[in-house]
């Protein structure tokens, strides 16, 4: 075997080490990027339940201020006879 017969042989092994190092790498990016999917849409698949809560919550209280107003409109006209 020639000198550059061996050339070609670890040149040919480095190339392949590459293209699997490369695929792997290409491979953890694509799992971390599908995480940090996964991640934002729990993310904002609670923000949505939060903003739910406090729409009722808002929506009861509106209802309880409406019952409250009438009920001090009641005690007025009560209280002025």
């Amino acid at each position: 075997m020639e000198v550059q017969e061996i050339f070609y042989i670890v040149l040919a092994f480095c190339v392949l080490w590459v293209t699997v190092f490369t695929c792997w790498g290409i491979y953890q990016v694509a799992t971390m990027v599908k995480r940090a999917n996964d991640v934002l849409l729990e993310v904002r698949h609670q923000i949505e339940r939060v903003e739910r809560a406090i729409n009722g919550v808002k929506t009861k209280f509106d209802a309880g201020t409406m019952h409250l107003g009438s009920i001090v409109d009641l005690v007025s006209k009560y209280t002025k006879k």
